[in-house]
């Protein structure tokens, strides 16, 4: 079979079990543009003679490059090209020995016979498909760990990274050696065995790995949970303790209007009463609302993220509403993504309402039928360019501030079942994050 077509073949398995491993979105059109880039590589490697290792290195440096633009993250962009590799070539030379060793025929004799060559390479497109899926299935739509763990332990992920080209070169010295050996029974059958217990080994490691990602992943979310339900703790400590003041006061309160029923001044007792008393219980009362309506959230990790925002506001006298009719029992999204989101969007709308005259902030949260609707609403006091407001590096209040709702699309855009729509009118500036329930 043609060397350019073989070369062909092997990219188009290698990206697409690249995609099904990977956490990162591809349209067609990039799916294309990869193979075909790739593809011209390859000519180039195989009019200068060079071996098939240079071809694999050039799939590796396209694909490298590729998904490190398109995720930003150096260590995703090295980790998942070299493990779609490692699996494809175990896959790869294990069919090849099979058939080697079942029809006692070389591998030269296999290149040479075409259709046996084509079968091969069906069956290891079909083989490396259907692992590559149910990897990528464990690792990212089940347990969506995997974006997560790029970014939690850095120095492990660079051991990572050595041991695995480390056993893409072992892989290879053992597959030039087989060649050098003239492809020799006894030789297969030694290095057959080799690469099964490899093969064990890896998957025990990987396996182990899983396991002790899941309980990183775990502990740190149980810390995220502990950090919010600490800042819920902390803001019902102080409407207590606004209470027990308030309720200190109480017979000072009393006493002064003592003098006013014993001069039996009414119209002043009541002008008192509306200007000073009031206008106080009103305010605590109103407070007290605020931090009422929390009870319908059930997830413990926004309700600390809301109440810490909630309180962060009114110390910043921005006048808050909180909108939350129906419990909210569960919300269809990693809670530390949604925590990011809900703390980026707060965060943002008190920066904005601070500045006005009349600063206020609503926040109301809606159980619909199919999905969860998260509103938030500020004031604004200039105009925002909506079309540039998620662009990396944009902020209305100076440079290398933008980072906050360029990272939130970037989070939004791992989710099929979330959206995220932003609204400028009448000086209210809305953002509404839909998050669609499990079908």
């Amino acid at each position: 079979m043609n060397v350019c077509i073989a070369a062909l073949g092997a990219s188009i398995i290698l990206f697409l079990s690249m995609i099904n491993l990977s956490y990162i979105k591809f349209s067609f059109k990039e799916f294309i543009l990869i193979i075909v880039l790739n593809q011209c590589l390859n000519i180039n490697i195989i009019l200068l003679n060079l071996s098939e290792f240079a071809v694999i290195i050039s799939i590796f440096f396209i694909l490298s490059m590729y998904i490190c633009i398109k995720s930003k993250n150096v260590l995703a962009g090295i980790i998942i090209p070299i493990s779609t590799i490692i699996i494809y070539v175990l896959i790869d030379y294990t069919i090849t020995n099979i058939f080697i060793l079942l029809f006692s025929i070389g591998p030269e004799s296999v290149r040479e016979n075409n259709e046996l060559y084509c079968f091969i390479y069906i069956l290891e497109f079909f083989i490396m498909f259907i692992i590559s899926r149910m990897l990528g299935y464990m690792l990212n739509r089940k347990t969506k760990m995997l974006d997560k763990y790029f970014y939690i332990n850095k120095r492990f992920n660079i051991l990572l990274i050595i041991s695995f080209l480390l056993t893409i070169i072992t892989v290879y010295t053992n597959i030039i050696l087989e060649h050098k050996s003239n492809f020799r029974i006894e030789f297969i059958k030694i290095n057959g065995m080799l690469f099964l217990f490899y093969s064990i080994l890896l998957m025990i490691i990987t396996y182990i790995l899983i396991i002790n990602i899941t309980k990183e992943i775990n502990l740190k979310n149980k810390q995220i949970q502990f950090e919010n339900l600490q800042q819920y703790t902390n803001s019902l400590e102080d409407l207590y303790t606004d209470m027990r003041g308030f309720r200190h006061d109480y017979i000072n309160i009393i006493s002064s209007l003592m003098g006013y029923i014993e001069n039996k001044d009414m119209d002043g007792l009541e002008r008192y009463f509306n200007k000073r008393i009031l206008c106080l219980s009103e305010g605590i009362e109103a407070n007290n609302l605020k931090i009422g309506n929390l009870k319908n959230i059930k997830v413990t990790e926004i309700k600390g993220i809301l109440s810490s925002k909630l309180i962060r506001a009114q110390e910043l006298e921005i006048d808050t509403f909180i909108d939350i009719v129906e419990p909210i029992e569960k919300i269809n999204m990693d809670i530390i993504d949604l925590s990011r989101i809900v703390g980026i969007l707060l965060d943002n709308a008190v920066e904005g309402a601070v500045e006005c005259d009349k600063p206020f902030l609503k926040v109301g949260i809606i159980n619909k039928e199919n999905s969860i609707l998260i509103v938030i609403i500020n004031s604004v006091k200039d105009k925002i360019p909506i079309y540039k407001i998620y662009e990396k590096g944009f902020s209305t209040k100076g440079e290398n501030r933008g980072l906050g709702l360029y990272s939130l699309k970037e989070i939004t855009s791992k989710y099929n079942n979330v959206f995220l729509d932003t609204v400028l009118e009448n000086n209210e500036f809305k953002q509404l994050l839909q998050i669609g329930k499990d079908k």
